[in-house]
């Protein structure tokens, strides 16, 4: 389970950006449903006040940490200082692994990492963090975490952690598997759904995992879209080779069914086609969901749904977690103070705080925050208008 993370000289967050889902013993029951964090957390501002970008602060640490390995050894590390200075940037993420904490540290410039710091802490009363891996440079300078293994070579551009995964050393699994679990639409160059980018490739993929087939079309089918079901189906090009493609069935009179193709699709019924593939991955595994602009081509009365099954105790047995943008200002209502961040830029540079911070405004869970943030009283709305053309 995520509990927060951060990021310093990163994109737009020139000081230390940093996001804690983690939760008191004295927040309301039906919001932590006794967990230790939030299962939902939603990024509220203007443009440009720096919501996508904090989003793109866990999706490179998760990138990096499950998949750098992967990279060419001559690959830039994909990140963007603050106004592409020379300095380094920091990133942290912390989080439970099979009960115990960890928390990972990650200097770094665009061409090499600076030193990986890994700490952990066992789930019981009076446990202290320890630091069991240090890697600075290509040298590991502390190790706790495994035994032998003297001949793991490091690479400028790679994490250890994806390094050790490349090795298959065991003691790495539970901290891989954490990070793994992820899925993002959101990266170095922006918005990256896969299916909207893929839908071929995404059709492929629900042919070869029904279950997920299973899930989107029983969902779609609730959201009163006309569907009755979706077959996928295949056939072979002029190239002989075979490719999958769906067909949406669709109610017609008489107790007919008439088919349509993904093109002639409405554009709502396109983005859950692609969209629900993500929800059901990170739903079934436990893992976070990372979504900007969540709302796009999505009916408003779509969206409580969508989160319900993160924020509902019976609807999420994994305790997988959701970190979104959206402009739709209703959502707030929904998540309360407690689930809510909001952000902001001043003179190039972002910030942004957490509604039940104590510098944050005086506001109750049991009330609208859409109220307040309409008004402009409580920071992150838009102020248009406010300087010459």
């Amino acid at each position: 389970m995520l509990l927060g993370f951060g990021g310093k000289n990163c994109w737009c967050f020139k000081d230390w950006m940093q996001i804690d889902l983690s939760l008191s013993d004295g927040v309301p029951a039906d919001v932590s449903m006794g967990l230790p964090a939030c299962t939902a957390m939603c990024f509220k501002g203007a443009n440009a006040s720096g919501k996508t970008n904090a989003l793109k602060v866990y999706s490179f640490i998760y990138d990096f940490v499950s998949f750098s390995f992967t990279d060419r050894a001559d690959k830039p590390i994909m990140f963007a200082s603050f106004f592409h200075n020379n300095e380094p940037a920091e990133f942290y993420a912390e989080f439970l692994a099979n009960e115990i904490y960890y928390r990972y540290e990650l200097i770094t410039t665009r061409k090499a990492v600076i030193a990986e710091r890994l700490f952990r802490k066992k789930n019981e009363e009076g446990s202290r963090e320890t630091e069991i891996f240090v890697r600075e440079g290509n040298e590991v300078t502390k190790n706790t975490l495994y035994k032998g293994h003297k001949d793991i070579l490091f690479r400028d551009n790679a994490s250890f952690i994806s390094t050790l995964k490349q090795y298959n050393l065991p003691e790495i699994s539970d901290i891989y598997d954490f990070f793994f679990r992820t899925a993002a639409n959101v990266g170095f160059y922006g918005l990256n759904d896969r299916g909207e980018n893929d839908p071929e490739g995404l059709t492929q993929y629900y042919y070869n995992h029904p279950e997920n087939l299973n899930f989107t079309i029983q969902k779609i089918k609730h959201f009163d879209t006309g569907i009755d079901n979706i077959e996928i189906k295949t056939r072979i090009d002029e190239k002989g080779m075979a490719f999958a493609y769906p067909v949406f069935l669709h109610s017609v009179s008489d107790k007919k069914t008439m088919p349509m193709s993904y093109g002639e699709e409405s554009r709502g019924t396109q983005a859950l086609y692609c969209k629900l593939v993500n929800y059901y991955e990170v739903l079934s595994k436990g893992g976070v969901l990372v979504l900007d602009e969540f709302d796009v081509n999505l009916h408003p009365d779509i969206l409580p749904h969508l989160l319900d099954w993160f924020i509902k105790a019976k609807n999420n047995p994994k305790h997988a977690q959701i970190l979104f943008t959206t402009h739709n200002v209703d959502i707030m209502d929904i998540l309360g103070r407690y689930r809510t961040y909001l952000f902001e830029k001043e003179d190039g540079e972002s910030f942004c705080y957490r509604l039940d911070e104590p510098k944050s405004p005086s506001l109750r869970n049991d009330r609208p925050l859409s109220v307040p943030y309409r008004k402009h009283l409580i920071g992150g709305f838009p102020k248009i208008g406010t300087k010459e053309d």
